[in-house]
């Protein structure tokens, strides 16, 4: 399961179920070993239930949907002058799978993605249209409450008395990307990071995967401007990949590099032509490093007529090879 899905899950589920505007309070644990708990009450009117229950169909109801759901019912509460039914659902997670939902998860700080929670949302339902009645809740509507084992010196959300449990409403959260607590001065302050697995301006002929790292904290890491869930970012496809960290500092770091696994194109054919030959070739990803006939260098465009046999080899810049044996009578 990638990173921030875990516990986003959780919360994405619970609104899938409540099909309510209505808020949604997620608690997130994180005991001394770094292991976790998360609960999730979500809230709903009477009615709201029914409407549920009336799409659901065939005797049944909101009640057995949440019980099914591994969700417990804990009465009543009123929010906003209007009395709403309390559901809670409980994952508790190792160690392992703490760390793994957390961009970043150590006794010095603790950073969350909440980015990806429409996409998840869409996840669950397989894609389906669903039902008007039962819509989805957005970030506006959540609130994160997140207890460290930890004093916080500094976070992007509300401090609570104990100094060690933090309120995030999602919709103060500023680019909705990821929410953070630091434990000490030393860390929030260091706005250096470390990105590796490609180089600035590199060009490369297989899958490449960057990673940043930094004794401080990263508070966005985006790749051709799309915001990732984790530090890193595996580059599959043929492109141009530009790679941006932010630190809580305000500094930035900026990798531009390339993967291309695709040969150079050209006009020219493994075959015999008669008369004579313009040779055209292009790279439209890395660009063209150098091209040789019989082994001279020649530009795109050289025209060639005497007779004879040919080997047109084109390199580009990632170093993809594609050679080519002609003749001309």
């Amino acid at each position: 399961m990638k990173r921030q899905k875990r516990w986003l899950i959780v919360l994405a589920m619970a609104v899938v179920l409540g099909c309510a505007g209505c808020g949604m309070e997620e608690t997130i644990i994180v005991n001394p070993d770094l292991s976790a708990q998360a609960v999730v009450n979500y809230y709903t009117t009477s009615q709201e239930e029914a409407a549920v229950a009336k799409e659901l169909g065939e005797g049944y109801t909101y009640e057995q949907l949440m019980e099914e759901a591994g969700c417990t019912y804990l009465g009543t509460e009123e929010r906003d002058g209007t009395v709403h039914n309390v559901y809670q659902s409980t994952q508790k997670m190792s160690r392992a799978d703490s760390k793994d939902s957390f961009v970043v998860l150590t006794q010095d700080q603790a950073v969350l993605d909440i980015g990806g929670f429409e996409e998840i949302q869409k996840e669950i339902l397989g894609g389906e249209d669903f039902p008007n009645s039962l819509k989805f809740l957005n970030t506006e509507d959540i609130t994160v409450k997140v207890k460290y084992p930890f004093q916080v010196y500094k976070t992007n959300g509300i401090l609570q008395e104990d100094g060690c449990t933090v309120f995030y409403p999602l919709n103060t959260i500023k680019n909705k990307e990821r929410i953070y607590a630091v434990r000490t001065s030393k860390c929030a302050k260091t706005g250096t990071c470390t990105i590796k697995g490609v180089k600035n301006n590199g060009c490369y002929r297989k899958i490449k995967t960057v990673k940043a790292s930094s004794g401080g904290v990263i508070t966005s890491f985006r790749v051709n401007n799309e915001s990732q869930p984790e530090n890193e970012y595996t580059a599959v496809k043929d492109g141009v990949y530009k790679v941006k960290v932010k630190m809580l500092t305000g500094s930035t770091k900026t990798v531009k590099f390339t993967v291309d696994r695709t040969k150079p194109q050209t006009n020219i054919k493994a075959k015999t032509y008669s008369g004579k030959v313009k040779i055209t070739f292009k790279d439209k990803t890395s660009g063209i490093k150098k091209a040789t006939l019989n082994g001279k260098r020649i530009k795109s465009g050289k025209t060639v007529s005497r007779a004879g046999n040919y080997v047109l080899k084109i390199s580009d810049k990632a170093g993809n090879v594609r050679t080519v044996k002609f003749s001309i009578v």
